[in-house]
C-alpha cells in the first residue's frame, strides 16, 4: 500500500491542468467576438428583399384586366327565370385555359377594344385588332365542317364579332358583314336550338342582328331565318315581338319599293304615271297589312302584360302604348330593353307609312277620296310615333340601371349589356323626323352617353352616317334610309315629292 501512496499528486495535476486551461486559454474568446459580427450583417439583406418585395406592385396582364371589365360591363347575369340578357351564358361557356379557342379569342378582341375605349391604351387596341385576325381564320376554318358550323360557339363567335363593329363604330351595317352566314347557320339548326336557355339567347341576339342588318340595307331576305320566330311566336309572346320586328323590316322594305315606284313615275314620260289595275290592288293591299300590323302591336301589349305576370315573376309588366311612364312600375333592365326593341319597330311602321303618304300629296282626281282618308290618318300616326318615342326614353333610365326598384337614383354594373342592345333604337330616334325638339336633343344625350361614357362607337345619329353612304348609289337603287333622309328632307321643305332626279342623288 505505501507504494501507491505517491501516485496521488500525478491524479492531482492533470485537474490543475484543466483548470488552468479553462481560464487561460484564448480561442474560446475569439469564437465569442466572431458571432456577432456574422448576426449583424446577415439579416440586413434579407431586410432589404422582404421592403423592396412589399413595396413593388403587382402587374396584372392586360388579357385578365380587359376580360374582367368586359364580362363586368357587358355580360347581364343570368337570373335563372329563362329570360334572355346579353351573353349571360359567356362565363359558363368560356375556358380561360383554352388558348386559341374561337370564342375565347373572340371574346378576348372585343373585350380589348372595349378597354381600349375605356382606358385609352393603344397596346390594347394592337391586340384587338390582332386577335380580331385570328379569329376571321379560325371561323372560316370552323364553318367547312357542318358539325363545327352548327355548334353554338360558332354562333356565339359571330355574335362577337358583330359587338367589336358597336365598340369600333367602323364598318357598322356593312354588306360584307356576316349577315348571309348567319341566317343559313341559324335556318340549318332549326326550332331545337331555342329548347336550352343558352340556345334561346344566342337566337335572340342573333336575330336582332340580322333585323339591324335589315333596316341598313332595306334588304328583308334575312329577317326571319326558317320563320322560327313566326311559328313558335304562335305560342311565346317573347318569340312574338321578334317576328313582328322581321315582318315590320319587311313591310317597310315593300312600302319603299312602292315609293320608288311612284317617285320613278313622276319624274317620268306621262305614259309612265298610269298604273296599271293589279299595282294598285297589291298596294291596298299592303297598307291594309300595315293597318293590321299596328292592331298586331295594340293587341301584343295586352297580351305581354299577362304572360310577363305569369311566367317571369318580380319582373315589370308591358303596357299598352304611351303608358309606360303613367303608372309607378319599376322595369328590371330586360324588359325595359325588350320593349325598347318592340317600341323601335313600331316606329319604324309609323314613320314608314307617313313618308309613304308624303309621296301622295301632288296626286289629283281620281286618289281625292284616298288623300281625305290619308288626311284623317296622318295625325292619329303622328301622335303615335311621339308616343313610341315617349316610351323608349322612359324606358332607358329602367335599362341602364338608373333608377332602383324604389325610384331612387342608382347605378347597375353591367349597364354596358343594356346598351348594347338598344343604341340602335336610340339612333333610330334622331332619325324621325316626326319627334318633338325635346325628344331628339334626350336621344341625343342617351347616345352621347354611350359613346363617351360606356365606349359605343356607334353611338351616332343616322343622319350622321349618311355622308359614308355610297355616291354610286342612283336614286331608284338608293337604300330605303337614304331615301328617307331626301323625303324627311323634302317633308321639310314643304316640296311633298321630288321634282328633280337630282334631288335623289347622294
Amino acid at each position: 500500500q505505501k507504494p501507491k501512496s505517491p501516485t496521488v499528486p500525478v491524479t492531482t495535476a492533470p485537474v490543475e491542468t484543466t483548470k488552468a486551461i479553462t481560464v487561460t486559454t484564448s480561442p474560446p474568446k475569439s469564437q465569442e467576438k466572431t458571432p456577432p459580427k456574422t448576426t449583424k450583417r446577415l439579416p440586413e439583406p434579407s431586410t432589404r428583399r422582404r421592403s423592396l418585395a412589399v413595396i413593388k406592385q403587382p402587374t396584372q396582364s392586360y388579357d385578365d384586366m380587359s376580360l374582367c371589365y368586359f364580362v363586368r360591363r357587358f355580360v347581364s347575369p343570368d337570373e335563372g327565370d329563362g329570360f334572355p340578357g346579353h351573353f349571360s351564358f359567356l362565363p359558363s361557356f368560356f375556358d380561360h385555359h383554352k388558348d386559341g379557342g374561337l370564342v375565347e379569342t373572340a371574346t378576348l378582341s372585343v373585350a380589348q377594344l372595349a378597354a381600349y375605349n375605356h382606358l385609352g391604351n393603344e397596346e390594347l387596341r394592337t391586340r384587338s385588332l390582332r386577335n380580331y385576325g385570328r379569329v376571321i381564320k379560325g371561323l372560316q376554318q370552323s364553318i367547312q365542317s357542318d358539325d363545327q358550323a352548327l355548334d353554338d360557339s360558332v354562333i356565339a363567335t359571330i355574335l362577337l364579332l358583330c359587338t367589336y363593329k358597336d365598340f369600333s363604330g367602323e364598318g357598322l351595317g356593312d354588306p360584307n358583314e356576316h349577315a348571309s352566314g348567319l341566317f343559313y347557320l341559324l335556318e340549318r339548326r332549326g326550332p331545337s336550338q331555342i329548347g336550352t336557355r343558352r340556345g334561346a339567347e344566342l337566337f335572340l341576339l342573333a336575330l336582332l342582328r340580322l333585323q339591324i342588318y335589315s333596316f341598313l340595307h332595306g334588304d328583308d331576305t334575312y329577317t326571319d331565318p326558317g320563320a322560327i320566330a313566326t311559328v313558335i311566336g304562335i305560342f311565346d309572346p317573347l318569340l312574338r315581338a321578334l317576328a313582328m320586328m322581321s315582318k315590320t323590316l319587311s313591310l317597310r322594305h315593300r312600302l319603299f319599293q312602292f315609293i320608288q315606284s311612284d317617285i320613278f313615275q313622276q319624274i317620268g314620260s306621262p305614259s309612265a304615271t298610269s298604273e296599271t289595275s293589279s299595282d294598285a290592288d297589291q298596294e291596298r293591299l299592303l297598307l291594309q297589312e300595315c293597318f293590321d300590323m299596328l292592331d298586331g302591336f295594340n293587341d301584343w301589349d295586352c297580351e305581354a302584360a299577362t304572360y310577363w305576370q305569369m311566367t317571369f315573376e318580380g319582373r315589370g309588366v308591358p303596357t299598352t302604348l304611351g303608358e309606360m311612364g303613367a303608372g309607378k312600375m319599376h322595369y328590371d333592365a330586360e324588359t325595359a330593353c325588350i320593349m325598347i326593341l318592340v317600341r323601335s319597330a313600331r316606329l319604324i311602321l309609323l314613320q314608314s307609312m307617313l313618308l309613304y303618304q308624303t309621296t301622295l300629296q301632288t296626286v289629283e282626281g281620281e286618289y281625292s277620296n284616298y288623300q281625305a282618308m290619308w288626311a284623317q290618318c296622318v295625325p292619329v300616326l303622328e301622335s303615335d310615333v311621339r308616343k313610341c318615342v315617349d316610351d323608349m326614353l322612359f324606358c332607358v333610365p329602367y335599362a341602364l340601371g338608373d333608377i332602383d326598384s324604389s325610384g331612387m337614383p342608382s347605378s347597375m354594373m353591367y349597364d354596358g349589356a343594356a346598351a348594347i342592345m338598344i343604341v340602335h333604337s336610340i339612333r333610330l330616334v334622331t332619325h324621325c323626323v316626326y319627334t318633338t325638339p325635346a325628344q331628339g336633343e334626350r336621344a341625343d344625350i342617351i347616345l352621347t352617353r354611350l359613346n363617351s361614357a360606356i365606349g359605343i362607337r356607334s353611338a351616332v345619329g343616322w343622319l350622321a352616317a349618311d355622308a359614308s353612304e355610297d355616291q354610286s348609289n342612283i336614286f331608284w337603287k338608293a337604300s330605303p334610309r337614304m331615301l328617307e333622309s331626301r323625303l324627311l328632307d323634302c317633308r321639310q321643305d314643304s316640296l311633298g315629292v321630288f321634282k328633280d332626279a337630282a334631288l335623289l342623288s347622294p
